[in-house]
């Protein structure tokens, strides 16, 4: 089944893929499904003791409209929900904050792709005296899957609808998107010291770059990475996973928090900033590809297969370029 040429792959495929979408297909399989509701209502400290019987999606007051609200005769669960690795404001938990701070339990809980470290960095651990609580998806996927294991019927049909959806919509980068970034890596230091190069770095199997900078960094980080150095494509890496830290010495203490500038011109630290942190799989078997041109630092998308069968990056990337439809096709390649 099709809708405007998109395969469906569940049910929920029929809403779309906005944080509305996610948070009304949550809303429906916690209706659904005893197991799930349990499991995130009772992860939460203080757990509510009562059941929840009212489930409701984009309340709306005077303040502003939540995402998702779990009631019960003891409490009241407000979720914000964010897709990627974002957080809500203050202001807008603020707001929220009043719904909720006259039941025994309250909790505003913040749902996002972002890890429960970085949030405690950003969030604070209470609102207007309401509890903070920041649960990533992945979590909420482990309790899902936690629940499709003892579940049948009704309830393990909704289940599978929601994991099948999940999957689909929280996946940024399609796993099976075949571009990779090609970066260029030098011998430098970071900050300008420390033990390990840049290289050094990619060679423990990890890479780096800006967080919420700009400059046409990727907001996500695609599923490859490729790196070159002394005028070849030197090696090809999958991403197995990234997180967002909030600074270099967070991961590697030993590296200098260089400052941009100097003297009275001295700015924020460049490594004392947000970075995300890839985590890299093992280099994939190729032989050197001599880049034909001096790219410098530019940073291109090129496709995989291109990088294997290609005489040179210059030609990878032309080809790549005609067959995204980025070039007349008949304009010549490079060879």
């Amino acid at each position: 089944m099709t809708n405007h040429g998109k395969t469906m792959t569940s049910v929920f495929s029929l809403l779309g893929i906005n944080e509305n979408d996610l948070t009304a297909a949550l809303g429906w399989t916690l209706r659904s499904s005893p197991r799930l509701l349990a499991a995130l209502a009772g992860g939460l400290n203080p757990a509510p003791q009562a059941a929840t019987t009212r489930i409701d999606l984009e309340v709306s007051d005077e303040l502003g409209r939540t995402d998702l609200e779990l009631r019960g005769a003891d409490h009241v669960i407000v979720v914000e929900a964010k897709r990627g690795w974002v957080l809500p404001s203050v202001t807008q938990l603020e707001a929220y904050a009043s719904r909720c701070s006259t039941m025994p339990v309250a909790h505003l809980v913040t749902l996002s792709d972002c890890s429960p470290d970085w949030a405690r960095l950003h969030l604070p651990t209470t609102v207007l005296g309401v509890k903070v609580t920041h649960l990533p998806w992945s979590l909420v996927g482990e309790h899902l899957a936690e629940a499709r294991r003892v579940s049948a019927g009704h309830e393990r049909l909704w289940l599978d609808q929601l994991d099948i959806y999940l999957k689909e919509t929280l996946r940024v980068v399609e796993v099976n998107n075949a571009e990779a970034y090609c970066v260029v890596i030098s011998t430098d230091r970071p900050g300008g010291g420390g033990p390990h190069t840049y290289r050094e770095i990619v060679e423990q199997g990890f890479y780096y770059y800006p967080y919420g900078w700009g400059h046409g960094w990727p907001a996500i980080p695609p599923n490859f990475l490729a790196f070159r150095w002394d005028g070849y494509v030197q090696r090809v890496h999958r991403v197995l996973d990234y997180e967002v830290i909030s600074s270099l010495q967070e991961r590697w203490p030993d590296i200098p928090v260089l400052q941009e500038g100097s003297g009275d011109r001295a700015r924020s630290s460049v490594t004392d900033r947000p970075h995300v942190l890839c985590r890299l799989g093992p280099a994939l078997r190729m032989e050197p590809l001599p880049t034909g041109i001096n790219y410098r630092a530019n940073r291109v998308w090129v496709l995989l297969d291109q990088l294997f069968t290609a005489p040179t990056l210059q030609a990878a990337l032309r080809e790549s370029q005609l067959l995204r439809g980025e070039l007349p096709s008949d304009e010549p390649t490079t060879s």
